[in-house]
């Protein structure tokens, strides 16, 4: 394995490995949730682990459950703090907000990963 200098997003040098391994971990993601022009909650919290994004992944290929309860599980146990666990429920029962919320919290998740073919 060649490891090589790259410059990062805030033009530091650092090898490909050292970013590499920044990317990994546990994410923390805020989502602002707004209904009907009211805001409900001004930053619901969500921490996101790899082992947290592998159940899911795992969770969606067994053809058990459907992608819309394993990504209502998904939300529901990363939620922080668990008081708002409470909430997010009550939330996810109002029709299409689990369409906004979950993509939100899977894109601040993940990298902004795009891959090239030569």
């Amino acid at each position: 394995m060649t490891i090589q200098k790259i410059e990062d997003k805030e033009s530091k040098e650092t090898t490909t490995l050292d970013f590499i391994k920044s990317l990994q971990g546990k994410k923390t993601i805020i989502v602002p949730i707004s209904l009907n022009g009211v805001l409900v909650h001004k930053g619901m919290k969500f921490d996101v682990s790899p082992t947290d994004y592998n159940k899911y992944i795992n969770n969606t290929q067994t053809g058990k459950t459907s992608i819309t309860v394993v990504s209502k599980e998904f939300l529901m146990n990363t939620v922080t703090p668990e008081s708002d666990r409470q909430l997010l429920a009550e939330i996810l029962k109002v029709t299409g907000t689990l369409d906004h919320i979950f993509p939100k919290v899977i894109d601040g998740a993940t990298p902004n990963m795009e891959v090239t073919l030569d």
